[in-house]
Protein backbone atom coordinates (compact mmCIF):
# COMPACT_ATOMS: atom_id res chain seq x y z
CA UNK A 1 0.00 0.00 0.00
CA UNK A 2 2.94 2.58 1.06
CA UNK A 3 4.45 1.48 -2.47
CA UNK A 4 1.35 2.45 -4.06
CA UNK A 5 0.49 5.93 -2.21
CA UNK A 6 4.02 6.87 -3.71
CA UNK A 7 2.82 6.25 -7.45
CA UNK A 8 0.51 7.99 -6.99
CA UNK A 9 2.22 11.85 -6.85
CA UNK A 10 4.13 10.64 -10.04
CA UNK A 11 0.98 11.19 -12.02
CA UNK A 12 -0.79 13.67 -10.58
CA UNK A 13 0.09 17.76 -10.51
CA UNK A 14 3.17 18.82 -8.36
CA UNK A 15 3.13 22.52 -7.02
CA UNK A 16 3.83 24.71 -8.48
CA UNK A 17 5.69 27.07 -6.90
CA UNK A 18 8.77 24.38 -6.27
CA UNK A 19 8.18 23.25 -10.11
CA UNK A 20 8.94 26.65 -10.93
CA UNK A 21 11.88 27.62 -8.46
CA UNK A 22 13.59 24.53 -9.70
CA UNK A 23 12.84 24.49 -13.25
CA UNK A 24 14.42 27.94 -13.73
CA UNK A 25 17.77 26.92 -12.32
CA UNK A 26 17.52 23.54 -14.50
CA UNK A 27 17.04 25.95 -17.47
CA UNK A 28 19.77 28.37 -17.02
CA UNK A 29 22.08 25.30 -16.25
CA UNK A 30 21.15 23.49 -19.77
CA UNK A 31 21.17 26.55 -21.49
CA UNK A 32 24.61 27.66 -20.47
CA UNK A 33 25.54 24.05 -21.28
CA UNK A 34 26.01 22.76 -17.79
CA UNK A 35 23.20 20.18 -17.54
CA UNK A 36 22.20 17.73 -19.51
CA UNK A 37 20.12 15.08 -17.80
CA UNK A 38 17.19 14.69 -15.52
CA UNK A 39 15.63 16.18 -11.97
CA UNK A 40 13.22 14.63 -9.08
CA UNK A 41 12.56 16.50 -5.91
CA UNK A 42 10.47 14.70 -3.17
CA UNK A 43 9.13 16.34 0.01
CA UNK A 44 6.97 13.96 2.34
CA UNK A 45 6.63 11.07 -0.21
CA UNK A 46 5.49 13.47 -3.06
CA UNK A 47 6.94 14.74 -6.29
CA UNK A 48 7.46 18.47 -5.86
CA UNK A 49 9.62 19.03 -8.92
CA UNK A 50 10.66 16.99 -12.10
CA UNK A 51 12.93 18.15 -14.84
CA UNK A 52 14.37 16.37 -18.55
CA UNK A 53 16.63 18.36 -20.41
CA UNK A 54 19.10 17.27 -23.35
CA UNK A 55 19.83 14.12 -24.97
CA UNK A 56 19.74 10.47 -23.85
CA UNK A 57 21.94 10.04 -27.28
CA UNK A 58 23.58 13.18 -29.14
CA UNK A 59 24.26 10.92 -32.22
CA UNK A 60 19.99 10.58 -32.67
CA UNK A 61 18.95 13.76 -30.79
CA UNK A 62 16.93 11.31 -29.02
CA UNK A 63 15.83 13.49 -25.94
CA UNK A 64 15.95 12.43 -22.56
CA UNK A 65 12.34 11.66 -20.90
CA UNK A 66 11.40 10.24 -17.70
CA UNK A 67 11.67 6.63 -18.52
CA UNK A 68 15.82 7.31 -19.69
CA UNK A 69 17.67 5.13 -17.34
CA UNK A 70 20.75 7.01 -16.54
CA UNK A 71 24.04 4.71 -15.23
CA UNK A 72 23.87 6.20 -11.25
CA UNK A 73 28.30 5.25 -10.94
CA UNK A 74 29.29 5.78 -7.60
CA UNK A 75 25.49 5.95 -6.46
CA UNK A 76 25.00 2.36 -6.76
CA UNK A 77 26.98 2.22 -3.40
CA UNK A 78 24.47 3.02 -1.33
CA UNK A 79 22.64 -0.24 -3.06
CA UNK A 80 25.59 -2.63 -1.79
CA UNK A 81 25.78 -0.94 1.95
CA UNK A 82 21.82 -1.70 2.16
CA UNK A 83 22.74 -4.99 0.55
CA UNK A 84 25.29 -5.71 3.63
CA UNK A 85 22.86 -4.08 6.02
CA UNK A 86 20.09 -6.43 5.74
CA UNK A 87 22.26 -9.51 5.44
CA UNK A 88 23.81 -8.03 9.22
CA UNK A 89 20.14 -7.70 9.83
CA UNK A 90 19.51 -11.62 9.06
CA UNK A 91 22.82 -12.82 11.14
CA UNK A 92 24.58 -13.92 8.35
CA UNK A 93 27.22 -11.84 8.74
CA UNK A 94 28.54 -8.93 10.74
CA UNK A 95 30.70 -5.49 9.80
CA UNK A 96 33.21 -6.55 12.51
CA UNK A 97 33.77 -9.62 10.20
CA UNK A 98 37.15 -10.02 8.02
CA UNK A 99 36.65 -10.05 4.50
CA UNK A 100 38.68 -12.62 4.19
CA UNK A 101 36.38 -15.06 6.53
CA UNK A 102 34.69 -15.16 3.14
CA UNK A 103 37.34 -14.62 0.53
CA UNK A 104 40.22 -17.04 1.60
CA UNK A 105 42.05 -16.10 -1.68
CA UNK A 106 42.65 -12.42 -0.48
CA UNK A 107 46.36 -11.72 0.13
CA UNK A 108 47.87 -12.25 3.45
CA UNK A 109 48.33 -8.15 3.73
CA UNK A 110 44.35 -8.08 3.37
CA UNK A 111 43.44 -10.47 5.88
CA UNK A 112 42.66 -7.92 8.88
CA UNK A 113 40.61 -6.05 6.49
CA UNK A 114 37.14 -5.66 7.77
CA UNK A 115 33.70 -5.52 6.01
CA UNK A 116 32.92 -1.76 8.18
CA UNK A 117 36.13 -0.97 6.50
CA UNK A 118 35.27 -1.72 2.78
CA UNK A 119 32.30 0.27 3.56
CA UNK A 120 33.42 3.65 5.07
CA UNK A 121 37.31 3.46 2.41
CA UNK A 122 39.39 2.98 5.50
CA UNK A 123 40.68 -0.26 4.07
CA UNK A 124 44.12 0.76 2.55
CA UNK A 125 43.39 -1.25 -0.72
CA UNK A 126 44.91 0.98 -3.79
CA UNK A 127 42.78 2.50 -6.37
CA UNK A 128 42.44 0.46 -9.37
CA UNK A 129 44.21 1.42 -12.64
CA UNK A 130 42.41 2.13 -15.55
CA UNK A 131 43.09 -0.77 -17.52
CA UNK A 132 40.83 -2.54 -15.30
CA UNK A 133 37.74 -1.37 -17.50
CA UNK A 134 39.33 -2.29 -20.91
CA UNK A 135 37.75 -5.59 -21.07
CA UNK A 136 34.99 -7.40 -19.35
CA UNK A 137 36.05 -9.06 -16.11
CA UNK A 138 34.02 -11.72 -14.27
CA UNK A 139 34.07 -10.51 -10.56
CA UNK A 140 36.60 -13.04 -9.23
CA UNK A 141 39.00 -12.48 -11.35
CA UNK A 142 38.84 -9.11 -10.66
CA UNK A 143 39.24 -9.48 -6.99
CA UNK A 144 42.13 -11.30 -7.49
CA UNK A 145 44.13 -9.11 -10.15
CA UNK A 146 43.24 -5.71 -8.44
CA UNK A 147 42.88 -6.20 -4.57
CA UNK A 148 45.81 -4.83 -2.95
CA UNK A 149 46.89 -3.27 0.14
CA UNK A 150 49.09 -0.05 0.11
CA UNK A 151 52.05 -1.32 2.16
CA UNK A 152 53.29 2.94 2.03
CA UNK A 153 50.56 3.26 5.00
CA UNK A 154 51.36 1.15 8.03
CA UNK A 155 48.00 2.47 9.33
CA UNK A 156 45.08 2.87 6.53
CA UNK A 157 43.30 6.67 6.22
CA UNK A 158 40.34 7.17 4.20
CA UNK A 159 41.05 6.42 0.55
CA UNK A 160 38.17 6.50 -1.63
CA UNK A 161 38.21 3.62 -4.29
CA UNK A 162 35.97 0.98 -5.82
CA UNK A 163 37.95 -2.17 -5.27
CA UNK A 164 36.63 -1.99 -1.68
CA UNK A 165 32.79 -2.30 -3.04
CA UNK A 166 33.43 -4.72 -5.13
CA UNK A 167 35.43 -6.98 -2.94
CA UNK A 168 32.19 -6.04 -0.70
CA UNK A 169 29.94 -7.43 -4.04
CA UNK A 170 31.98 -10.75 -4.01
CA UNK A 171 31.25 -11.26 -0.43
CA UNK A 172 27.68 -10.21 -0.82
CA UNK A 173 27.16 -12.97 -3.32
CA UNK A 174 29.70 -16.12 -0.87
CA UNK A 175 27.41 -15.05 2.10
CA UNK A 176 24.13 -15.08 0.21
CA UNK A 177 24.67 -17.86 -2.88
CA UNK A 178 23.05 -15.72 -5.08
CA UNK A 179 24.94 -13.60 -8.09
CA UNK A 180 24.88 -9.68 -7.51
CA UNK A 181 22.15 -8.66 -9.79
CA UNK A 182 19.59 -11.26 -8.19
CA UNK A 183 20.46 -10.10 -5.01
CA UNK A 184 19.56 -6.70 -5.72
CA UNK A 185 16.56 -7.34 -7.49
CA UNK A 186 15.19 -9.73 -4.93
CA UNK A 187 16.48 -7.63 -1.86
CA UNK A 188 15.83 -4.03 -2.98
CA UNK A 189 14.00 -3.57 -6.41
CA UNK A 190 11.08 -5.93 -6.88
CA UNK A 191 10.03 -4.98 -2.88
CA UNK A 192 10.11 -1.45 -3.91
CA UNK A 193 8.78 -1.89 -7.41
CA UNK A 194 12.38 -0.19 -8.93
CA UNK A 195 11.13 -1.72 -12.51
CA UNK A 196 13.98 0.47 -14.49
CA UNK A 197 16.90 0.24 -12.42
CA UNK A 198 19.19 -3.05 -12.53
CA UNK A 199 22.86 -3.83 -12.90
CA UNK A 200 24.81 -3.13 -16.34
CA UNK A 201 25.69 -6.34 -18.45
CA UNK A 202 26.97 -6.84 -22.02
CA UNK A 203 25.06 -9.97 -22.15
CA UNK A 204 21.75 -8.31 -23.74
CA UNK A 205 20.10 -4.46 -24.78
CA UNK A 206 19.05 -2.74 -21.97
CA UNK A 207 15.98 -0.58 -23.33
CA UNK A 208 15.98 3.38 -23.36
CA UNK A 209 19.29 3.60 -21.83
CA UNK A 210 21.63 7.09 -21.82
CA UNK A 211 24.89 6.96 -24.03
CA UNK A 212 27.78 8.85 -21.81
CA UNK A 213 30.07 12.14 -23.13
CA UNK A 214 32.54 13.80 -21.30
CA UNK A 215 34.90 16.36 -21.78
CA UNK A 216 35.68 16.47 -17.88
CA UNK A 217 35.18 20.47 -17.68
CA UNK A 218 32.35 20.39 -14.69
CA UNK A 219 31.13 23.48 -15.34
CA UNK A 220 33.91 25.18 -16.63
CA UNK A 221 33.13 25.21 -20.27
CA UNK A 222 30.41 25.92 -22.23
CA UNK A 223 27.68 24.89 -25.62
CA UNK A 224 30.97 25.03 -28.09
CA UNK A 225 33.01 22.29 -26.06
CA UNK A 226 32.60 18.87 -27.57
CA UNK A 227 32.52 15.95 -26.05
CA UNK A 228 33.65 12.71 -26.43
CA UNK A 229 31.41 8.98 -26.65
CA UNK A 230 32.60 7.10 -23.11
CA UNK A 231 34.14 3.83 -23.84
CA UNK A 232 34.82 2.32 -20.33
CA UNK A 233 33.31 -1.44 -20.05
CA UNK A 234 30.95 -0.31 -16.80
CA UNK A 235 30.09 -3.37 -15.89
CA UNK A 236 33.31 -4.21 -14.04
CA UNK A 237 32.44 -1.60 -11.85
CA UNK A 238 30.65 -4.19 -10.28
CA UNK A 239 28.30 -3.01 -6.91
CA UNK A 240 30.56 -0.40 -6.73
CA UNK A 241 29.69 1.48 -9.84
CA UNK A 242 27.48 -0.81 -12.55
CA UNK A 243 24.10 0.29 -11.82
CA UNK A 244 21.50 2.20 -13.65
CA UNK A 245 18.07 3.48 -12.74
CA UNK A 246 15.75 6.55 -13.32
CA UNK A 247 14.99 9.38 -11.01
CA UNK A 248 11.48 8.09 -10.01
CA UNK A 249 13.08 4.71 -8.73
CA UNK A 250 15.48 6.36 -6.83
CA UNK A 251 12.65 8.32 -5.75
CA UNK A 252 10.63 4.82 -4.51
CA UNK A 253 14.39 3.76 -2.76
CA UNK A 254 14.22 7.21 -0.63
CA UNK A 255 10.33 6.31 -0.06
CA UNK A 256 11.34 2.77 0.99
CA UNK A 257 13.71 4.29 3.46
CA UNK A 258 11.22 6.94 4.67
CA UNK A 259 9.19 4.05 5.28
CA UNK A 260 11.78 1.62 6.45
CA UNK A 261 10.81 -1.21 4.27
CA UNK A 262 13.90 -2.24 3.52
CA UNK A 263 15.96 -2.13 7.32
CA UNK A 264 14.67 -2.01 10.67
CA UNK A 265 14.12 1.80 12.25
CA UNK A 266 17.58 0.66 14.77
CA UNK A 267 19.44 -0.53 11.87
CA UNK A 268 18.64 3.13 9.87
CA UNK A 269 19.36 5.24 13.22
CA UNK A 270 22.61 3.64 14.23
CA UNK A 271 24.37 2.69 10.77
CA UNK A 272 22.63 4.34 7.81
CA UNK A 273 22.67 7.73 9.21
CA UNK A 274 25.33 7.83 12.06
CA UNK A 275 28.77 8.67 11.20
CA UNK A 276 30.80 5.70 11.22
CA UNK A 277 33.84 7.03 11.45
CA UNK A 278 34.89 10.33 12.89
CA UNK A 279 36.75 12.70 10.35
CA UNK A 280 34.88 15.15 8.29
CA UNK A 281 36.01 14.34 4.83
CA UNK A 282 36.34 17.59 2.61
CA UNK A 283 36.60 15.13 -0.82
CA UNK A 284 33.42 13.59 0.15
CA UNK A 285 31.48 16.60 1.99
CA UNK A 286 30.74 14.79 5.13
CA UNK A 287 31.29 12.25 7.61
CA UNK A 288 30.94 8.12 6.47
CA UNK A 289 27.99 6.18 7.15
CA UNK A 290 27.37 3.09 5.64
CA UNK A 291 25.44 3.96 2.17
CA UNK A 292 25.71 7.85 2.39
CA UNK A 293 27.64 11.25 3.98
CA UNK A 294 26.77 12.84 6.68
CA UNK A 295 27.44 16.58 5.68
CA UNK A 296 26.81 18.81 8.64
CA UNK A 297 28.25 22.03 7.37
CA UNK A 298 26.76 22.81 3.92
CA UNK A 299 23.53 23.70 4.48
CA UNK A 300 21.68 24.87 7.57
CA UNK A 301 20.51 21.70 8.90
CA UNK A 302 22.53 18.33 8.55
CA UNK A 303 22.08 16.41 4.67
CA UNK A 304 22.85 12.68 3.57
CA UNK A 305 24.89 12.83 0.84
CA UNK A 306 25.47 10.05 -2.01
CA UNK A 307 27.58 11.17 -5.45
CA UNK A 308 28.66 9.02 -8.42
CA UNK A 309 30.87 9.92 -11.30
CA UNK A 310 32.32 7.42 -14.02
CA UNK A 311 33.52 9.63 -17.44
CA UNK A 312 30.33 11.28 -18.36
CA UNK A 313 27.82 9.75 -16.21
CA UNK A 314 27.54 11.98 -12.88
CA UNK A 315 24.65 11.72 -10.33
CA UNK A 316 23.76 13.06 -6.81
CA UNK A 317 21.29 12.19 -4.11
CA UNK A 318 20.60 14.90 -1.33
CA UNK A 319 18.70 13.66 1.54
CA UNK A 320 17.33 15.27 4.69
CA UNK A 321 17.93 12.58 7.44
CA UNK A 322 14.12 11.74 7.64
CA UNK A 323 14.19 11.22 3.93
CA UNK A 324 11.40 13.78 3.71
CA UNK A 325 13.11 15.65 1.51
CA UNK A 326 15.29 14.09 -1.13
CA UNK A 327 16.82 15.87 -4.52
CA UNK A 328 18.10 13.26 -7.13
CA UNK A 329 19.47 14.63 -10.62
CA UNK A 330 21.31 11.93 -13.30
CA UNK A 331 23.41 13.27 -15.86
CA UNK A 332 25.36 11.78 -18.88
CA UNK A 333 27.20 14.29 -19.40
CA UNK A 334 30.21 15.62 -17.03
CA UNK A 335 29.96 19.40 -18.27
CA UNK A 336 28.36 20.73 -15.21
CA UNK A 337 29.14 21.25 -11.42
CA UNK A 338 26.62 19.05 -9.72
CA UNK A 339 27.85 19.85 -6.04
CA UNK A 340 27.10 23.63 -7.41
CA UNK A 341 23.67 22.53 -9.43
CA UNK A 342 22.55 20.39 -6.64
CA UNK A 343 23.03 22.60 -3.47
CA UNK A 344 20.99 25.75 -5.30
CA UNK A 345 18.16 23.16 -6.11
CA UNK A 346 17.88 21.54 -2.75
CA UNK A 347 17.81 25.16 -0.87
CA UNK A 348 15.30 25.81 -2.90
CA UNK A 349 13.28 23.19 -1.53
CA UNK A 350 11.25 24.90 1.17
Amino acid sequence: MRYLLFLLPLLLIRPAAAQNRLDSVLTAEHAAGHFNGTMLAVKNGRVVARGNKGSANFQFAVPVTDSTRFPIASMSKTFTALLVLQLQERGQLKLTDKAAAYLPELPASCRQISLLDLLTHYSGLKNEPIQAYDKRLPLAEFVRAYVVRDESKPTPGFNYNNVDYVVLTRVLEVVSGRPYPVLLQEAILTPLGMKNTGVLTDDRIIPNLAYGYHNYSFGGGGQPEPLQNDTRDLANYAGAGAIYSTVADLGRLVEGLRTNRLLRPQTTAQLLLKPQQPTYLDYARGRPTIGFYHNDRTFARPVLERRGSIDGFNSALLLSPDFSTALILLCNTDTGDLEKIGDALYRLLK
